[in-house]
């Protein structure tokens, strides 16, 4: 029993650390042999060439490898699985605690171990797959990055290696299966394999699996989901293939449109086999699984039960769900029988899996019986949100739960297979959320062509074998920063931390791909942004400022990188940032070109030449990746244009100016409708604070020359430019006017400034009404009242259900989350936020709450929250959506759902706003209270206190 109870305390930590030394890899005195006997596995033989390799690398020097220990003096690396006689070679250590574990790893120091070893280090396996993470974990050790070749992370040369090295016992992985989708390479990965390392094949092929491979192993995953796409070869088609998955010992699985491990595209012929219907043609397709089957007796595999259609359709041969769930029965038994037959195993020892995708999902839950011990995969919703999970009684299934999650995706309502903006912390919120619930057997990424999904893939599989750090909500970001630490150094890992949390909640707001406003299937053309050019401080420009900023902050920082890292600097931080600010700046100055051109002014077409630079650059910048990088290497792994989609295209414009205008110049007034006329122009009305800012537009409509200036200018306002000239060289200028809070009376400001120009004169109305500053309260502002969850005046909670707050989601920048525990149903008056405010305005409210658009937890939840303002009757509410609805296509879209709430007869005063959340993982982002009509804003407003 105490026997028992050691090991599981040394399993229950991520490491058991003795105390750290250094062992010399090469220098003057040592140069070290690496020790190694491969029969138990392949396996063993790579990992030790890649560490020699490795070694070199870094060093320049590459240890020779032997079989036998008697071979070896001197420094020696000693690998082995612990099954292998060699890990006892030594008398005083054996890792007895590895032994019967899964994937686990051991690395002890021995010095003098014998005459002629003067200082051995021991890395030991419970398994072929513990080893090479053994051996990885120490490569990472000398300087050699998981993404060395992904990634082109050069290692810094040095002239002597040695390694500080702690004796080491991992801890089993967190998930079990845990590993990669490669999905719609048909603009990456296919066509750069082709053109690179299998063109022979023109196809990805064993010299693309083998990297692949190599790749999972180093970030300590195990499983693939080949590329199945159309005009992909299927994985199993190519002996080779299968060769180098059983040399990596690498778990071969198949997605949810691939049943017994079959690439139905490219492998169903139904000139010869038929229609892939089971009603009609069970006979030829339980021929086509076992052949299969028969093929992967010797392979570590996952197979995929059920059927849909060829590719990633619904079920043929069947008319409604109650059909599929008797086909689905049939399937299941036939299939199960197989496996069984063919490999000579109790059913229950044979790895499967039932992936709830799309239609699959809704044919479970209308009652669909699974076999006990087959794994159910629950899905995301393609966005990033995961449908659904498990329920207390489907949490005691003996086959366990898995995750199925997206980080690049095509299809509706719009793909995003250019960049990969998928923010940090919302891949590690609907994780740990899975993990949480029992979800944790296999969990797959679809990564999509891999590049450029690098971080987003570390992250995952990170969470996936070692899920302990990640309980602690600040853990995300400091993953981030140590990420690229360990690429650059921790000084530029500071810098780009603040530049990719802008980068991602930038992106969060609207995806690059997103920016066109259009969809797919059915494809339709793109339109103006929803940005609201005109009011807000000028939302669009303020989006193309952030990402100049951003492009600035790139650039500069570029400069204090080596150079044998700028070819990873370029893939992992400036093509994504330039490219996704090219894109926004191609739409957004397309929207100022139409909408000026409608005002008349003159400048609409240099906003359009505007459009074609932008375009322009996303072009350059893309041949650089494909001709220039890493001296051609990732020729064709990047597109400018995916699947041709007309977010990708030049905008049509037709920027034809009216040149019969009387007008020769005009203005336009923030706020104000974009043909806005009047005798005397107002403004918004300022307020007491020194951020506070309006502004206006003085344009030309004709060739000529504008001589301006204002007048009467008070001492409490500011201007940016008092006076100037507009010509053919500058056709438009934008002022600024802001309060001087130091000149600032406590009563109501009004001025009356004239516009003097050689060309007529105008009259501008600009009012400052001083706010006093009302402790935790928000206050109205231009008829509306903005908010940000996370700025409650105070919260409720209990034991049992708690708010919590998440850094790097939502508009605001942080959301406020309604956490359940112990799977309660009900939280009624449990958790409630409160806002304080205060309005001016008697008027019917408008309440809008916007959340991040997740789905229930499980099917004995909805998404139900009620809101009330000064103690009367709740209103409810539940965001839940149904399939691929309008509604949720549009808050895939915009990452975010909105309820709006109506409340009579507000009269003037301060009042209460409650939030009570009826349901787990709510996630509140903002609150907009509108007392009267105002601008509509598509981004984030300023919040009002």
């Amino acid at each position: 029993m105490a026997k028992k109870y050691f090991l599981s305390l040394i399993l229950t930590v991520l490491c058991f650390y003795i105390k750290a030394q250094d062992f010399d890899l090469y220098s003057v005195k040592n140069q070290v042999s690496i020790v190694c006997n491969s029969k138990d596995s392949t396996l063993d033989a790579v990992v030790a060439n890649l560490l020699a390799k490795d070694i070199e690398a870094v060093c320049g020097y590459k240890p020779p490898i032997y079989k036998h220990l008697k071979q070896a003096k001197g420094n020696v690396i000693l690998l082995g699985q612990v099954k292998n006689a060699q890990a006892k070679a030594f008398r005083n250590y054996y890792p007895q605690e590895i032994e019967n574990q899964f994937e686990i790893f051991a690395i002890k120091r021995l010095k003098n171990p014998t005459s002629k070893i003067k200082d051995a280090l021991i890395i030991t396996g419970s398994d072929a797959r513990g080893l090479a993470y053994g051996v990885f974990h120490i490569s990472e050790k000398i300087g050699i990055h998981p993404w060395y070749y992904w990634a082109d992370v050069t290692p810094q040369k040095k002239k002597q290696l040695s390694v500080s090295i702690k004796d080491t016992i991992s801890k089993t992985p967190s998930v079990k299966y845990r590993g990669i989708f490669l999905n719609d390479e048909d603009w990456g990965l296919r066509p750069w394999a082709a053109q690179n390392i299998d063109k022979n094949l023109k196809n990805i092929g064993p010299n693309s699996y083998a990297k692949i491979f190599e790749l999972l192993l180093r970030l300590k995953a195990n499983t693939i989901w080949p590329a199945m796409h159309p005009g992909t070869k299927a994985f199993f088609s190519i002996p080779e293939n299968l060769k180098i998955a059983k040399q990596y010992e690498i778990i071969i699985g198949s997605s949810h449109a691939e049943p017994m491990l079959r690439n139905n595209v490219d492998e169903w012929d139904k000139n010869a086999m038929g229609a892939f219907n089971y009603v009609d043609n069970s006979f030829n397709i339980n021929d086509y699984w076992q052949k299969r089957i028969k093929e992967t007796t010797s392979i570590n595999a996952i197979y995929s039960l059920g059927i849909r259609g060829v590719h990633d359709s619904g079920m043929e041969g069947i008319k409604n769900n109650k059909e599929a769930i008797k086909v689905l029965g049939d399937v299941f038994t036939a299939q199960r029988n197989m496996l069984k037959n063919t490999l000579k195993k109790d059913i229950k020892a044979i790895p499967q899996a039932l992936t709830l995708y799309k239609e699959v999902l809704d044919i479970y839950d209308e009652g669909l019986p699974v076999p006990d011990d087959v794994n159910l995969v629950w899905p995301d919703d393609n966005y990033g949100y995961i449908r659904r999970l498990g329920n207390p009684d489907e949490n005691k299934r003996k086959g366990g739960a898995g995750v199925y999650y997206h980080v690049s995706y095509w299809g509706r309502p719009h793909d995003y297979l250019w960049l990969c903006t998928t923010p940090p912390a919302l891949i590690h919120q609907e994780m740990l959320k899975a993990y949480r619930n029992e979800a944790k057997s296999i969990w797959i990424l679809n990564v999509g062509d891999i590049k450029p999904a690098e971080y987003q893939t570390q992250l995952f599989l990170d969470m996936a074998y070692d899920i302990t750090p990640f309980h602690q909500q600040v853990y995300v970001q400091n993953h981030l920063k140590q990420w690229y630490q360990q690429i650059f150094n921790a000084n530029v890992a500071l810098k780009l931390n603040p530049i990719l949390q802008k980068y991602y909640q930038l992106a969060f707001e609207r995806k690059p791909e997103y920016m066109g406003w259009s969809q797919t299937e059915p494809t339709t053309p793109t339109q103006l942004t929803a940005y609201n050019h005109f009011a807000y401080g000028d939302e669009g420009q303020k989006r193309i400022k952030q990402y100049q900023q951003l492009v600035h902050d790139v650039l500069q920082l570029k400069k204090n990188i080596p150079a044998h890292l700028q070819d990873a600097y370029f893939q992992l931080i400036s093509y994504p940032v330039l490219a996704a600010s090219e894109m926004n700046k191609k739409f957004l100055y397309h929207d100022k070109a139409v909408l000026y051109q409608q005002q008349g002014r003159l400048s609409a077409i240099s906003y359009q030449d505007s459009v074609a630079k932008a375009f322009n650059n996303i072009h350059q910048l893309t041949k650089f990746y494909n001709d220039s990088l890493s001296a051609g290497k990732w020729k064709g792994m990047m597109h400018a244009q995916p699947r041709g989609l007309p977010v990708f295209d030049l905008p049509k414009s037709k920027t034809t100016l009216n040149t019969t205008s009387s007008e020769a110049w005009g203005l336009h007034v923030e706020g104000t409708a974009p043909t806005h006329q009047a005798d005397t122009i107002s403004f918004p009305i300022l307020y007491s604070k020194a951020s506070d800012s309006t502004f206006l537009d003085i344009f030309l409509k004709q060739a000529v020359t504008l001589s301006w200036q204002f007048l009467e200018i008070p001492k409490w306002l500011k201007v940016s430019q008092a006076t100037g000239n507009l010509s053919s060289s500058t056709k438009e200028i934008r002022i600024w006017f802001k309060p001087d809070v130091a000149q600032l009376k406590q009563e109501r400001q009004v001025a009356y400034l004239k516009l003097q120009t050689n060309l007529g004169v105008k009259t501008l109305q600009l009012v400052c009404h001083p706010q006093p500053k009302v402790k935790d309260t928000f206050t109205e502002q231009n008829g509306f009242i903005s908010i940000y969850a996370v700025n409650y005046t105070s919260k409720r909670e209990t034991n049992s259900f708690k708010w919590e707050k998440i850094d790097g989601l939502g508009y605001a920048g942080s959301v406020i989350k309604s956490n359940f525990y112990h799977h309660l149903v009900t939280a009624q008056d449990s958790m409630i936020l409160s806002y304080n405010f205060m309005n001016t305005t008697s008027a019917k409210a408008k309440v809008d709450v916007f959340t991040i658009p997740t789905h229930p937890l499980n099917n004995l939840f909805s998404l139900k929250y009620a809101v009330r303002i000064d103690g009367g009757a709740w209103q409810i509410k539940n965001f839940e959506v149904q399939g691929r609805s309008t509604e949720w296509k549009e808050n895939v879209l915009r990452n975010n759902a909105v309820k709006t709430f109506v409340f009579d007869d507000l009269k003037p005063g301060k009042h209460r706003l409650e939030i009570m959340a009826l349901d787990p993982e709510i996630m509140f982002d903002r609150v907009l209270i509108s007392l009267k009509e105002h601008p509509k804003a598509y981004g984030l407003m300023p919040e009002t206190n």
